[in-house]
């Protein structure tokens, strides 16, 4: 029987609610795997599912962690296309990532390419594969549209603006300081403003000959839907993949059209990998592109396991620049 160390919470709270607990695993089921977890990456939706802001219902205590990098140690007999030694990562939060051990559906497992490390994998995996559904599949996105990035300088924002600078897109990023202002000029945004500055409207508007964005990709929320779309170009599209300050309550659909034809969506990855076909063919876009350097790597800053109450206290704060990783 293999024994686990992981991070659980008891009830929904602020980061202090995380704590180490060491527990047995039991056997394994039809259709799951082992996997003895390198690196598992932190995730803002993470903050959410502590917090208590997003529920799945599940008992108490309960691990955390959505994605997770290390080697299969096990598999259950039906299991074929997986086998025990395989480098992998998965997205899977039914167990958590926060751990030494996890117990997966093997169909939430990607075996990894031998070029991608570990560490790489789990700061990239979750958060390629959202860049992926929301810059190729959520909306429709041409060579030289302009787009516009919130929290540009981010886990996700570092990697989409990346790859869309890569395949042609001009990117305006959005962050808080002149450092990840800095980070994603050299993620290749042709610029990078901050929301807060009142000057920063014109500046989208002189940038973009006058016309506004094609799409602004928004994980703010509340405080900044407004400011999204102004940015906008008449027929523009909002994307609202997050709500990092609340969210979006009491708007009038009818507005929309009065700001100029609008449309808005609020996806979730969750309905964009829900086949497996679906996960497999995002993952290999996004090991493609990391091989090709259509993704640049985000500076990957590691912590300990038993610090993961700090680190998300480091996220709730903004004063996170790239991806985080956590080790057993």
């Amino acid at each position: 029987m293999t024994r686990a160390t992981a991070v659980m919470f008891d009830a929904p709270g602020n980061p202090e609610v995380l704590y180490l607990h060491e527990q047995a695993l039991p056997a394994l089921s039809d259709g799951q795997v082992l996997v003895a977890i390198q690196a598992a990456g932190v995730n803002f939706i993470d903050t959410y599912r502590r917090s208590g802001a997003l529920d799945d219902g599940s008992a108490y205590p309960r691990g955390l962690g959505t994605e997770g990098a290390g080697e299969v140690i096990a598999r259950a007999p039906d299991v074929t296309e997986l086998k025990v030694g395989d480098r992998v990562a998965f997205i899977d939060g039914s167990s958590g990532s926060y751990a030494s051990h996890a117990i997966v559906p093997a169909a939430r497992v990607i075996r990894l390419d031998p070029e991608i490390s570990f560490e790489t994998a789990a700061a990239v995996m979750f958060k390629g594969i959202t860049a992926e559904y929301l810059t190729h599949r959520c909306v429709p996105l041409m060579t030289g549209d302009w787009v516009l990035w919130h929290a540009a300088a981010g886990g996700v924002g570092s990697i989409a603006t990346s790859w869309l600078a890569a395949r042609g897109m001009k990117v305006i990023g959005l962050a808080s300081t002149p450092a990840k202002r800095q980070a994603a000029l050299n993620a290749g945004c042709i610029a990078a403003l901050d929301n807060r500055d009142t000057s920063t409207l014109q500046a989208i508007r002189e940038l973009t000959d006058g016309r506004g964005v094609d799409v602004a990709f928004d994980s703010i929320g509340k405080d900044t839907v407004e400011f999204s779309l102004a940015s906008l170009r008449r027929r523009g599209q909002l994307v609202l993949f997050g709500n990092a300050s609340g969210d979006v309550t009491g708007f009038n659909l009818s507005r929309l059209g009065a700001l100029g034809s609008l449309h808005v969506t609020r996806p979730t990855l969750k309905h964009y990998v829900a086949e497996r076909d679906e996960l497999r063919m995002a993952a290999r876009r996004v090991m493609d592109a990391l091989k090709t350097e259509q993704i640049k790597v985000p500076r990957i800053t590691s912590h300990d396991m038993a610090d993961a109450g700090q680190v998300h206290q480091l996220l709730h704060d903004r004063q996170t620049l790239g991806a985080l990783i956590l080790r057993p």
